[in-house]
């Protein structure tokens, strides 16, 4: 009888002394960082958004490792000012989260003969689009061989950053190069007369279609991304609500939210609640607007998109503004956003949850997305 009793008094012990130590685990302080930032040029700037997890934003502060490659504000403001590479680290509340930066000249001039290191490191590759003009090796050393314009392209992780390359010889300027035709084939369509940014998604048949991401660097089109796409049950040739196919045309891309945090946007992005959904229902003045009833006093029906309800799907999403007048009858909600479980849509595009992301981080105001047939 004795020994229980000893033995149930070290087992109260036990769960005391373990109280503290959970509620203070409950309650660590994290500090995550969505957006990577990787390559910028010269000039650059962007805006660190950490994610904080009980720690106040008055604690939260801002630091680089090399302040002559990029410096960062207290604000969080990063500002690429010449070529290198540098760690950010963000700090507060006991926690900390790092990205590294790598800065790159947008244009190199050199004489036949000459070398320029690119900045190196582990994970950046370079190609030079014209090797008899300038070569370029594994390491980042440009070299110029003979007199004209090239591009060298530097590849780090998804990121893909074009440098424009001139190689002078006595009594020759080089002109500027033209845009690689393997990277610019968005450069004959309209939306690149004013576009920043394009998507393009260029239906294959069935419910499949191919998704690229196009940038505007040193006035030449970049392709930075590729990858599979899903499109409406029915196909392509939206005309009305509910006819499950996606529409045709160009559009502007904009509105991002999700379910998850901000991974990092450029445009101001929306976190979805309970209290959150995309209007459906045509006889209403807000249709096909994203809408907080919490504002409007107006809450969701079955004819509106309740949009945490749709876990994976609308994860990270932004809004492709077909019918952005909300045209009773016309059709709403038609978003680019993650593939679900079905290789379909019920007339949006779906892709892959990474490159979603990716293109959220990317996207600036003056993005397009085009949809035609391949």
């Amino acid at each position: 009888m004795r020994f229980k009793r000893i033995a149930c008094l070290i087992l109260a012990l036990a769960l005391l002394m373990a109280l503290p130590m959970d509620a203070m685990a409950a309650h660590r302080a994290s500090i995550k960082l969505g957006a990577k930032l990787g390559l910028m040029y010269v000039g650059d700037s962007a805006q660190l958004k950490p994610q904080l997890k009980h720690v106040k934003k008055a604690d939260v502060g801002f630091s680089s490792s090399d302040l002559t490659v990029a410096t960062v504000s207290a604000s969080g403001l990063v500002e690429a000012l010449a070529p290198g590479r540098a760690v950010l680290e963000v700090t507060g509340g006991g926690a900390k989260a790092k990205c590294g930066v790598v800065v790159l000249p947008k244009q190199v001039s050199m004489k036949v003969g000459e070398a320029v290191r690119l900045p190196n490191g582990t994970l950046e590759q370079y190609r030079s689009k014209d090797p008899a003009i300038a070569s370029v090796d594994d390491s980042g050393v440009i070299t110029g061989l003979s007199a004209g314009s090239t591009l060298v392209a530097v590849r780090y992780g998804k990121q893909l950053a074009m440098v424009q390359v001139a190689v002078e010889a006595d009594g020759f300027e080089a002109a500027p190069v033209a845009a690689p035709a393997d990277e610019s084939k968005v450069s004959a369509l309209d939306a690149a007369k004013t576009a920043d940014q394009i998507v393009l998604v260029e239906y294959t048949g069935g419910s499949n279609a191919r998704l690229s991401f196009h940038e505007k660097i040193n006035d030449i089109w970049v392709q930075r991304l590729e990858t599979s796409a899903y499109v409406g049950k029915n196909g392509i040739g939206k005309t009305k609500e509910g006819d499950k196919k996606t529409p045709v045309g160009t559009y502007n891309l904009n509105t991002p939210f999700g379910i998850k945090a901000d991974p990092g946007a450029k445009l101001s992005y929306t976190q979805v609640t309970q209290y959150h959904y995309w209007c459906g229902s045509s006889k209403s003045g807000y249709y096909n607007q994203l809408v907080d009833s919490r504002e409007t006093g107006r809450s969701y029906t079955s004819s509106d998109e309740h949009l945490i309800d749709y876990k994976g799907v609308y994860n990270y999403c932004m809004f492709i503004d077909y019918n952005a007048e909300g045209k009773a009858g016309k059709g709403s909600c038609i978003f680019l956003h993650c593939k679900g479980k079905n290789a379909y849509t019920a007339g949006c595009v779906a892709i892959d949850e990474a490159s979603m992301k990716q293109i959220i981080q990317w996207a600036g105001p003056n993005t397009k997305i085009v949809i035609q047939k391949a």
